[in-house]
C-alpha cells in the first residue's frame, strides 16, 4: 500500500484498520480550520500490521488515549503500549454496567442517555485533558473498541471546543458506521446490530446536553476541573 505520512488525510489508509480518522480540516466559527496531524480517532488497533504502526509513527503519532475498560485493554492490547516512541494512557470512559452488551440490550439500552452519562463522567474527562496537556507536541490518537461511542463523545467535545459547527460534529460521528461496517471483526451478534449504527440523534443529545447545562464547551471543561489557561492550550493545538 502506497501512502504518504505528510499528506492530510480524512481517513488514514491503513492495512488492517478501517476507522482511523482525522479531526483536522474542519471549519470553525472563527473562520479558521482545525489542524491536521494533531488528533486522530480510531477503533481498537490490536490487529494493525507493522507497516501500519510505522506509518502512524511517521504521521506524527506520539501519544495514545485508550478509552476502553481495563478488561478490554487486556483482552485486545494496544500495539503501542510499551513503545518508547508513544506515550500510552488507559482512561476508561465507561462504567462496568454497560460492558455486557447483551444484558444492556435486554434492559433497553438508550445510546443517547449513555452518551450523556459519558459527558457527565467529568472526573475522567479532566484526566483525559490533563494527559492531552502533557502531550501537546505531536499527534494524539484516542480510541475505544469500535471507535464509535466513547471515541465519538470525546471527538464531539474536542470539536465543540474548537468551534466546529454542530452539523459537522454530527456528520463526523454519523459517518462512523460507514467505516465500521468494513470491519467484520467488529460486527456484533444477532440481535445487537442496532448498536453498530451511529444515529445522529445519539450524539446530538450529548451536544445539546452540554450547551443546555453549561452554555459552552469551555464552561463545561471548567466544570470538569480545567483552568482557562489549560483550555486555551488545547484550543491552540486544535487550531483555534
Amino acid at each position: 500500500m502506497k501512502r504518504n505520512p505528510n499528506l492530510n488525510y480524512a481517513c488514514l489508509p491503513m492495512e488492517n484498520a478501517y476507522n482511523v480518522r482525522e479531526l483536522g480540516g474542519y471549519a470553525t466559527k472563527k473562520g479558521s480550520v482545525t489542524n491536521h496531524h494533531q488528533f486522530l480517532r480510531s477503533e481498537n488497533l490490536t490487529d494493525i500490521t507493522e507497516e501500519d504502526k510505522t506509518f502512524l509513527i511517521e504521521y506524527g503519532l506520539s501519544a495514545i488515549i485508550d478509552l476502553r475498560s481495563r478488561e478490554e485493554a487486556l483482552i485486545y492490547p494496544n500495539p503501542f503500549r510499551g513503545n518508547a516512541a508513544v506515550n500510552y494512557m488507559n482512561c476508561p470512559l465507561i462504567t462496568e454496567d454497560v460492558l455486557d452488551l447483551r444484558a444492556v440490550k435486554e434492559k433497553g439500552f438508550d445510546p443517547g442517555a449513555f452518551y450523556i452519562k459519558l459527558v457527565e463522567y467529568k472526573e475522567m474527562i479532566c484526566r483525559i485533558f490533563h494527559f492531552i496537556l502533557d502531550n501537546l507536541d505531536g499527534c494524539i490518537l484516542f480510541h475505544c473498541q469500535a471507535g464509535k461511542d466513547r471515541t465519538g463523545v470525546l471527538a464531539m467535545i474536542l470539536m465543540g471546543l474548537a468551534g466546529v459547527s454542530k452539523e459537522d460534529i454530527i456528520a463526523n460521528y454519523e459517518v462512523t458506521h460507514t467505516y465500521l461496517k468494513e470491519n467484520v471483526k467488529l460486527r456484533l451478534d444477532d440481535g445487537l446490530e442496532e448498536l453498530e449504527f451511529s444515529r445522529p440523534e445519539w450524539i446530538e443529545n450529548a451536544y445539546d446536553h452540554i450547551l443546555e447545562h453549561y452554555g459552552s464547551f469551555k464552561v463545561y471543561l471548567m466544570a470538569a476541573g480545567l483552568t482557562k489557561k489549560e483550555i486555551k492550550k488545547v484550543r491552540k493545538k486544535l487550531g483555534n
